[in-house]
């Protein structure tokens, strides 16, 4: 009898573990799109702040330079504006592997507990 209960136990922490990967996994994916969202409105906002810096600090100082410079510092703000995305697609990335690795542990606990319930039903069908 209490082979029964510890092959029971087994399978009913299993399953515990289980549905707590599931959710950790839902969370992280809903996780990752809001923070995505975020970080890319801050970064264009802060793009955009820095470009209206850029332009009132070139009109104040002499306007002409403007022109001068226009190889320099069109390919700037180019890259300026390159960066909120490459952090993003980081961030991202760091969340990716995250998911990644529980959904892994997800499949492994999962083929543990079918065994676990497979070697209950099998021990339930040769005692019966």
């Amino acid at each position: 009898m209490p082979k029964k209960k510890a092959t029971s136990s087994k399978a009913l922490k299993l399953k515990r573990q289980l549905q707590a990967a599931n959710r950790e996994l839902t969370r992280l994916h809903e996780l990752q799109w809001t923070y995505s969202k975020r970080l890319l409105k801050f970064g264009m906002a802060a793009w955009t702040f820095g470009l209206s810096m850029f332009f009132s600090a070139i009109t104040t100082m002499d306007a002409r330079a403007l022109g001068i410079t226009y190889n320099v510092w069109i390919p700037l703000m180019i890259i300026a504006l390159a960066f909120p995305v490459i952090i993003t697609a980081a961030m991202i990335r760091k969340f990716s592997s995250k998911i990644k690795y529980l959904e892994r542990v997800r499949r492994g606990l999962l083929s543990e507990y079918e065994k676990a319930i497979l070697k209950r039903m099998e021990k339930i069908i040769t005692e019966g």
